[in-house]
């Protein structure tokens, strides 16, 4: 089945930034795999999961939610370590897309992306959360400029090692659309790990 499809035209996923009813405690609030918001939140701005064996897929964009409902998807799906991203985005070096990225890490999860997978802006600092961080020939991983530059050095240097990522993404993805990576380049950045049945062991 196309995961892709699937995930947008669900809507039964846990989708996270769902503004479906109106709550008096503090937002965001996970309940049932949703996550409720007192004010709708637009349907371009959500992010929705789908859980299948070891695996979550993950689509939509990455928001001031998206953590919430990560935690409430993994608590459903305890037997779950690995997070595939199909199509996604976000603010690059934003507080809500650093802080799901360090959620991933802690998490223990590793990130994935298929052949068909498009990630930009803040999708990719999520990506780089993965303990093993993997692409099959064909991913796009594309670059904005992050939102908070020192914050998103640090994060860089935190995930993997070094603040490449984000010197790169300043400096390449200021433009309007994001800028899409080579292979070299998502080498070059640590962006993948190595050795781990990588698309770069081939190319």
């Amino acid at each position: 089945m196309n995961k892709r499809a699937f995930l947008l035209g669900l809507s039964a996923v846990s989708l996270s930034g769902c503004g479906m009813f109106r709550r008096s405690e503090p937002v965001p609030v996970a309940r049932e795999g949703f996550v409720v918001r007192e004010a709708p939140v637009p349907q371009t701005n959500m992010t929705a999961f789908l859980p299948e064996g070891d695996t979550i897929f993950l689509s939509g964009s990455i928001n001031e939610d998206t953590a919430v409902g990560f935690a409430s998807v993994r608590e459903a799906n305890p037997d779950a370590r690995r997070l595939v991203m199909l199509e996604a985005d976000g603010v690059a070096g934003s507080p809500e897309t650093l802080a799901f990225g360090r959620a991933v890490r802690e998490a223990g999860f590793s990130t994935h992306l298929r052949n068909d997978s498009v990630i930009s802006g803040g999708a990719v600092d999520a990506f780089i959360g993965g303990t093993q961080r993997t692409m099959e020939d064909g991913a796009v991983i594309a670059v904005k400029s992050g939102q908070d530059f020192e914050a998103h050095k640090a994060f860089a240097t935190e995930m993997v090692g070094g603040d490449g990522y984000a010197r790169f993404a300043q400096e390449f993805g200021q433009r309007r659309r994001p800028r899409a990576m080579t292979i070299a380049e998502i080498g070059a950045m640590g962006i993948v790990s190595a050795n781990v049945g990588n698309v770069l062991e081939t190319n």
